[in-house]
């Protein structure tokens, strides 16, 4: 039997890499939302794909038990007010609003996080009910957003205050979703994605059809990333109940916006900051 000590230390090993390799461009890792530092948006600009390296290196970050514990009572609490505030101003859809509010919070909260986007399909097998958000799907408008996005905060893989808003093919299933979804790794099973978790009925027959490719050969030619990203940040099947829901990430999301200036003046529910200063500060005893 391996103990926990040799388990995390290949994760400790890269860590320290990843600190090093940081500091090296001239960023400092120990800076909550290091996103933001002009040296890391710079490599951000250089290469696309360098925003997977905050990701990288909050996944890899050990936990002591004093940190783990505060991110525990942290995590679900905020998660769970952030998925009342959608649901009192009825903002269906709002993940992208709700991840990128929330990274911001758990950063002055103390909590290393990032988003993941990706898609989110949803089963009630005994119901007969499914519904999928794919982040491939030519079916819909090409102007609007496909798919789901999610946090990881570790401990917990998946954090998700925004699915049981999103607009239901199936009225029933506003009652099976919970309001938030927090799970640790003793919850979730990693799970190897397959095309139709990734793409839609339409994206597969049209994409199918283009490229004379089916299965797992259609879906890493639409996401020829998957193999290697999946290492690192797997798909998982969450079972809740009698609902099982399959999240398949394909990339990282940090916020673009301040929390002052997420969902400001868009008519569409309370602006992040005013949320942050009537309901999450005064909740956790901040000024």
């Amino acid at each position: 039997m391996v103990d926990e000590k040799q388990r995390e230390e290949p994760a400790a090993d890269e860590h320290d890499r990843l600190t090093a390799e940081l500091r090296a461009a001239g960023i400092d890792p120990t800076k909550f939302g290091f996103y933001d530092q002009p040296a890391f948006v710079a490599m951000e600009k250089r290469d696309r794909i360098y925003i997977q390296k905050y990701a990288e290196w909050v996944i890899t970050r050990p936990l002591n038990a004093a940190y783990e514990a505060h991110a525990r009572t942290t995590v679900p609490k905020l998660a769970a007010i952030i998925a009342s505030e959608l649901a009192e101003n009825a903002m269906s859809g709002a993940c992208i609003t709700a991840y990128g509010m929330m990274v911001r919070m758990l950063d002055r909260l103390g909590v290393w996080s990032f988003g993941l986007y990706g898609s989110a399909n949803l089963d009630v097998p005994h119901r007969g009910l499914r519904q999928s958000f794919h982040a491939i799907d030519g079916a819909v408008d090409p102007a609007s957003v496909t798919g789901h996005a999610w946090l990881c905060a570790p401990p917990y893989l998946i954090v998700d205050s925004s699915l049981a808003l999103q607009d239901w093919d199936h009225a029933q299933m506003v009652d099976i979703v919970p309001p938030s979804i927090v799970v640790d790794d003793t919850a979730a099973t990693v799970i190897e994605p397959t095309v139709e978790d990734c793409a839609s009925e339409g994206a597969r027959h049209y994409h199918g059809r283009r490229l004379q490719r089916t299965g797992s050969d259609l879906l890493h030619s639409l996401e020829p990333r998957l193999a290697s990203f999946g290492q690192r940040f797997p798909a998982h099947e969450v079972a809740l109940g009698e609902l099982s829901v399959r999240y398949v990430p394909v990339a990282i999301r940090l916020p673009n916006l301040s929390l002052e200036h997420i969902n400001l003046e868009t008519g569409w529910g309370r602006s992040a900051i005013t949320i942050w200063v009537d309901v999450v500060a005064p909740a956790f005893g901040l000024s």
